[in-house]
């Protein structure tokens, strides 16, 4: 079935009521085989609805072209999916160097391993002076830094308590410190609230971006397992009461899937089963919103009290979460940790408490340097779904519904596989990221191309490369913890 882009016409006009004059937009909307219907929209609410119009737009498409001819179309999407402007993911880091190792050339290493923001760690950085070296050794070596305080975290919970406008006013003005160095690049207000907090943050939050709209508000978010902690009965409710309420340029969360599990045990888990439903969720929700996604991926293991301990990562099961991430329309990743935190529950991160790098160092400098040769293809585009086969059924499903084609791919053969579909926002122009659905299995796909696909542009290991299709099948074998980007 051909499917033509609907089209909409707008008039702003004033609405006059009772001595007050509210500003609009008649929205009048036709799509193909529909009658036309007109709703009245305030102004100030006007790209939102575009955001979740157009994104509603695509997935219809997707879901009814036949063919790729049909999906190529631009779609125009207004998402703002660069909030650093820097025309690259931004790949971030928690834990920052401690007293004794913050040093120019532990900024220089950071800076190596492909690593561009710094989120701030007010128990390392915890005094106006250390702030600022911190700022300076970012400036030097390129890289965003994201202001986080004790103090101002303490100001959110005292209000939150016991509203006083002293309270914001003073934040801000320890915020004024430094929002006019060239390297501070937002401020990192809280992590992990629950739903308590919404209501001080948004206040937090609005007083900032009077001073500072052209700077970041962060907050991160919590995963679905940790329902318990959100104060509310369903995850879904946290999510968009956080984006209603805030209006967040982005959505930041970490979800750690990697259990501490025996294999002699029954019913032993080795993954986290919500990890892929979670991702799905917010996938849709930011493109929903017009907003990018931001991620963790855990260097390290650990030991939690209320949850399953997390084992350390191999190489292989690094890069999965890395590549896992993007799958699913990161288009921020976060590492949790750089720095080995203090506390004896954790294993070594990145670096150690003395200063040396680890493997995982390397292990994260390589995927840095592999998925940047595509980064700002992905960053560019709107994840619109995924296409994914598990021989694990229960427990592990995602959101939304799968696709089934995608662009030029007309299905798929094979197994334990996912395939994070891409549309250029502004081109149109499609592209997929395949995985392994686990960090233990390689996989091989085949994928069966439209019939006028003779051959696509790949990328493998970081390089570029031509891939022939024969006889309109393409057949990829996938080690674990590796990926394949393909433009189609």
């Amino acid at each position: 079935m051909a499917v033509k882009r609907g089209k909409y016409k707008k008039t702003v006009f004033v609405i006059k009521k009772k001595g007050c004059a509210v500003k609009g937009i008649k929205v009048q909307y036709k799509y193909k085989g529909t009658d036309s219907s007109e709703i009245f929209v305030l102004e100030e609410n006007m790209n939102k609805l575009l955001a979740k119009l157009t994104a509603a737009l695509m997935l219809f498409s997707l879901c009814s072209c036949s063919t790729a001819e049909e999906t190529d179309n631009p779609i125009g999407s207004n998402a703002v999916y660069d909030v650093l402007g820097m025309g690259k993911i931004p790949v971030g880091m928690w834990v920052t160097p401690p007293d004794g190792y913050r040093t120019e050339d532990a900024f220089r290493l950071i800076s190596e391993s492909g690593i561009n923001v710094v989120n701030g760690f007010g128990y390392s950085e915890d005094t106006d002076e250390e702030v600022k070296t911190v700022l300076d050794c970012c400036q030097k070596y390129g890289l965003k830094y994201l202001y986080s305080s004790l103090s101002i975290e303490e100001s959110i919970k005292s209000y939150k308590e016991n509203p006083d406008a002293e309270l914001i006013s003073s934040a801000m003005e320890q915020i004024d410190k430094f929002a006019g160095h060239p390297a501070y690049a937002g401020q990192l207000f809280i992590d992990e609230p629950s739903v308590s907090y919404f209501d001080t943050l948004k206040e937090y939050i609005t007083e900032y971006k009077k001073r500072h709209s052209d700077k970041l508000c962060y907050v991160n978010m919590l995963p679905y397992y940790a329902l318990a902690g959100t104060g509310s009965s369903r995850y879904e409710d946290y999510v968009d009461t956080w984006i209603d309420k805030t209006s967040p340029a982005f959505y930041s969360y970490d979800s750690y899937p990697l259990i501490d599990y025996d294999p002699t045990q029954e019913g032993y888990r080795a993954e986290m089963e919500d990890f892929y439903y979670n991702l799905d969720l917010l996938r849709a929700k930011t493109l929903e919103n017009g907003i990018p996604l931001w991620t963790f991926v855990a260097t390290l293991g650990y030991q939690h009290a209320s949850e399953p301990n997390r084992r350390e990562p191999t190489r292989e099961e690094l890069r999965w979460q890395v590549f896992s991430n993007l799958a699913f329309g990161a288009k921020g990743l976060q590492y949790f940790c750089y720095w080995t935190p203090s506390q004896d529950s954790y294993g070594e991160a990145m670096v150690t408490r003395g200063g040396k790098p680890t493997e995982r160092y390397d292990y994260v400098k390589e995927v840095n340097a592999e998925f940047a040769s595509y980064g700002d293809l992905l960053l560019n585009s709107d994840a619109v779904g995924v296409m994914i086969n598990d021989y694990r059924r229960d427990g592990y499903d995602i959101y939304s519904t799968p696709l089934t084609k995608f662009g030029k791919i007309e299905s798929v053969e094979g197994n334990r596989y996912v395939i994070g579909c891409f549309s250029d926002k502004d081109t149109g122009k499609k592209s997929v990221l395949i995985s392994p659905t686990t960090p233990r299995d390689d996989v091989e796909i085949t994928l069966n191309m439209s019939g006028k696909t003779k051959s696509v542009i790949a990328y493998i290991g970081g390089e570029k490369t031509t891939l022939e299709v024969k006889d309109n099948k393409l057949t990829l074998k996938i080690d674990r913890g590796d990926a394949v980007f393909i433009q189609l």
